[in-house]
């Protein structure tokens, strides 16, 4: 099940997975943070200021993702810049 969020969630996960090419620890923290959300089931929105109940499997995977593009990206850039 996923869940409703606003959309610039997503390009914040990108925004992290992208920093995280960059500097390897930010993105573990960030892995760390998700898994944590998901064990403790719950979603956080820092933005709204609100830690909302339930979370899926679906969700954190789909949020990884979204890291995991940004990551991508920022690998392709920095081999770029070389």
């Amino acid at each position: 099940m996923l869940f409703e969020r606003p959309g610039y969630y997503a390009i914040i996960h990108i925004l992290f997975g992208f920093i995280a090419a960059w500097f390897p620890l930010f993105g573990v923290a960030a892995l760390t943070y998700q898994a944590g959300q998901y064990a403790f089931n719950v979603r956080v929105f820092p933005v709204e200021g609100t830690i909302r109940p339930g979370n899926t499997i679906q969700h954190t995977g789909k949020k990884i993702a979204e890291m995991g593009i940004g990551y991508a990206v920022g690998l392709l850039v920095k081999e770029a810049m070389a």
